[in-house]
């Protein structure tokens, strides 16, 4: 039936400040001597999560990109926000692909 309600999207946008946040203080308290990984297998996860996390980004920034491209009152401007967030989810695609890598090359690494 075509007549159905269909869910109002939401604004995604406030969850990706969230992440940023997140990754934000995971860097400072590693930095700061607060936080350590305390084995070759915590580390291994954490490059897990993080292939994990950059698996979505290329779909994220497309989406993004497309939205400005429906949303914006100049086309040259959107075309070449398009181009550039082509280039980025580009570079995420290898990034995803490196951090799979490093996952897997971690994931035989023992402890002392």
């Amino acid at each position: 039936m075509s007549g159905r309600n269909q869910p109002v999207p939401y604004d995604p946008s406030p969850l990706s400040r969230d992440a940023a946040k997140t990754l934000r203080e995971i860097a400072a308290d590693l930095d700061s001597g607060k936080a350590e990984y305390d084995s070759p297998r915590s580390a291994a996860r954490v490059l897990r999560d993080l292939h994990e996390l950059a698996e979505h980004l290329p779909q994220i920034l497309l989406q993004a990109s497309a939205a400005v491209d429906r949303m914006a009152r100049d086309r040259d401007d959107a075309t070449g926000v398009a181009r550039v967030v082509g280039e980025a989810a580009t570079t995420a695609t290898n990034l995803a692909d490196q951090l799979r890598r490093a996952y897997e090359a971690s994931e035989d690494v023992r402890g002392r």
